[in-house]
């Protein structure tokens, strides 16, 4: 015979129904798991390709540089308009990165410690532009010097 003092029918199923509410509670926290490594994963590759640019960027201006440190005198203007010395497009570095840069003249100077007659400091803006893969893209501007002896 059944004891009915220590039978509690209002409980019964409760280990079901709670079994369930556990259940749904790890689903959600499983489902929202999935939807942040995915999101953490789109920002991951849209970091790397912003990144990426920004060396292209920075590459293109190394090659103005390089450009500059590589002439005898100063490089002649191609440009009246602008004062364009050197300009280059589309310049292949790795996979699908490109850099772009156009060299401007400023100025010339005299510096310290240089004898004015015999010396000249010019001074160039460089614009440089780098490109990454999904449409990724970062410019870079800077201003270089370089000194030249006139008449050399």
């Amino acid at each position: 015979m059944i004891d009915r003092r220590f039978s509690r029918p209002d409980r019964e199923g409760f280990a079901l129904v709670t079994s369930l509410l556990i259940i749904l509670v790890l689903s959600l926290i499983a489902v929202a798991a999935v939807i942040l490594s995915t999101t953490e994963r789109r920002t991951s590759f849209a970091e790397s390709v912003y990144t990426t640019a920004g060396f292209s960027a920075d590459a293109g201006g190394e090659a103005a540089i390089y450009f500059l440190r590589m002439c005898d005198s100063p490089p002649a203007i191609l440009d009246a308009g602008n004062n364009l010395v050197e300009s280059r497009n589309n310049e292949a570095l790795q996979g699908d990165q490109t850099f772009s840069y156009a060299c401007f003249y400023i100025n010339w100077t005299h510096r310290d410690g240089w004898d004015p007659t015999m010396f000249r400091d010019y001074n160039y803006r460089i614009s440089s532009s780098g490109r990454a893969a999904a449409g990724g893209r970062s410019d870079a501007q800077m201003i270089a010097s370089r000194l030249f002896r006139e008449g050399y």
